[in-house]
């Protein structure tokens, strides 16, 4: 199930004196525990190791006292041996010969070090910090999560899988530093799951530079495409005391973090409610592990509103599909103001279905559906029916199969993942997502009944303009990204 398991890592080749050749013996569970321990994708997959050799990543350590913290670690540092850091707070207590002398008044000025460490590296563009602390409890990880926040940084959290991370005594006996078993036992009673805002999919701070770079150029090439579409942009820019080209932009949002994602499931505050969203979410072993794994996609084009600019993704790795816990049918918001008022478009309906059979051109490049078979168990726990996958690039009516409609934003699984890469002021970023499903449904729309619609085609692009605002840009050329699956925290 897993890509970066083989089966043959499962076996091990013994020789055999009785005959000539190779015998495979199964590992013990002693040893199978061991290989699980160290399963995360980050220290097995060999395509995400490359990507975050090259990206900037904070690894937040979390665990109790010999729970496999420092073999964790000690791996890391071997892989990410480049360019990584390891801040701890123990190290304070670490003397010149290296000796530990634990000192509990120093406790806090251990903590205070540890953080302008971390500080330090991330301005230094260290691509591997490592914190290395138990990270019980979130006022404890906040200031981490805080750094990574403002500088770019991936946030990875790492807790052992051991069998023994909860068991007080073999914690006790394990640690290296001579813990009490009443302390351990007292941090076993704080340890929670470290419940994030959500958990998505994470462009690194070079792709996310380059991201923003194309959206804007393709928002600036359709305002001079389509004079009407500047119009009504600039009159909406005019009502907010902004220029037109800074009507859509990162700088509007109420929190500006350095690096794109895509939202995969949404938890929200820390409330009964969302911990039950997330204990239920978690409850997919997948999500487990897939965290900090590297998921490929592709950008198919990009969509203007008056609201936000939003890239439109891919995602064909079927790992996306079994952690996608987005609501691709949720009705966009019935928007208030007069000029984002579309008489031809009805806002209020919530059939997100697709309203006539389509297929696949032949010659598209991109696909899901590739291989896709209805019957088979695995697949079928994942997407509902063929209907529900997302087909991409150029679809074509079944009525019209002369004309290629590059239907990119269609309905079905995934329909709704995106990039937000603007906003217009005082507008969540959570808006995109509404205004994705909003353009899926103007487009289909217009094309079901045939409305003439202004267009223009080049070598890179073809541009679609719904009036009132609203564009389209789609990639005849996909761009390609890569993600890593993780949580982000507040």
């Amino acid at each position: 199930m897993f890509d970066w398991i083989f089966p043959s890592v499962l076996m091990q080749n013994v020789s055999s004196t009785k005959k000539q050749g190779t015998q495979m013996r199964i590992l013990d569970v002693q040893q199978l525990d061991h290989m699980y321990s160290l399963s995360h994708p980050f220290l097995t997959c060999q395509e995400t190791i490359a990507h975050l050799q090259k990206t900037k990543v904070m690894f937040l350590m979390r665990g109790l006292p010999g729970s496999g913290k420092s073999t964790l670690v000690n791996i890391l540092k071997r892989i990410y041996c480049k360019s990584f850091i390891v801040c701890s707070a123990d190290n304070y207590f670490i003397d010149s010969n290296g000796v530990y002398n634990f000192n509990r008044d120093k406790i806090g000025v251990a903590h205070q070090v540890c953080q302008q460490q971390a500080e330090d590296a991330c301005k230094k563009n260290i691509f591997a910090i490592i914190i290395d602390n138990t990270n019980i409890r979130m006022d404890e990880c906040r200031p981490y999560l805080q750094k990574a926040s403002n500088y770019g940084y991936i946030v990875i959290v790492v807790e052992p899988r051991t069998n023994w991370k909860r068991d007080p005594n073999v914690l006790m006996e394990r640690n290296t530093h001579q813990v009490p078993l009443d302390v351990i036992q007292g941090r076993l009673r704080q340890f929670n799951p470290l419940t994030p805002f959500y958990f998505g999919l994470f462009l690194n701070h070079e792709q996310s530079t380059y991201v923003l770079q194309q959206a804007y150029d393709h928002y600036q090439q359709a305002l001079q495409t389509f004079p009407q579409l500047k119009r009504d942009l600039e009159r909406i820019s005019r009502e907010k005391n902004i220029s037109v080209n800074g009507l859509l932009s990162r700088s509007n949002m109420s929190v500006q973090p350095k690096i794109l994602h895509c939202t995969v499931k949404f938890i929200g505050k820390n409330t009964d409610q969302s911990r039950n969203e997330y204990t239920n979410y978690a409850a997919n072993r997948l999500v487990s592990h897939l965290l900090g794994k590297i998921c490929p996609g592709y950008i198919v084009g990009f969509t203007i509103t008056p609201r936000t600019l939003g890239a439109r993704l891919l995602f064909p790795n079927r790992n996306v599909w079994s952690i996608w816990g987005q609501d691709d049918n949720e009705s966009p918001k019935k928007e208030s103001s007069s000029h984002t008022n579309n008489n031809n478009y009805d806002n209020s309906s919530n059939n997100n279905k697709k309203q006539r059979p389509f297929h696949r051109n032949n010659k598209s490049k991109i696909t899901t559906t590739d291989n896709f078979n209805t019957n088979d168990d695995e697949n079928a726990s994942m997407v509902r029916s063929v209907d529900d996958v997302l087909l991409v690039d150029k679809i074509i009516p079944t009525n019209e199969s002369e004309q290629i409609s590059f239907l990119h934003p269609t309905f079905g699984f995934l329909s709704r993942a995106h990039l937000t890469c603007g906003v217009a002021p005082d507008i969540s970023a959570a808006q995109t997502g509404h205004d994705m499903t909003e353009m899926i449904k103007k487009e289909s729309d217009y094309i079901h009944r045939n409305t003439p619609t202004p267009e223009s085609n080049d070598e890179r692009t073809v541009m679609k303009f719904f009036g009132e605002g609203h564009c389209i840009v789609y990639l005849k050329e996909p761009i390609p990204i890569d993600t890593v699956f993780t949580g982000c925290f507040h």
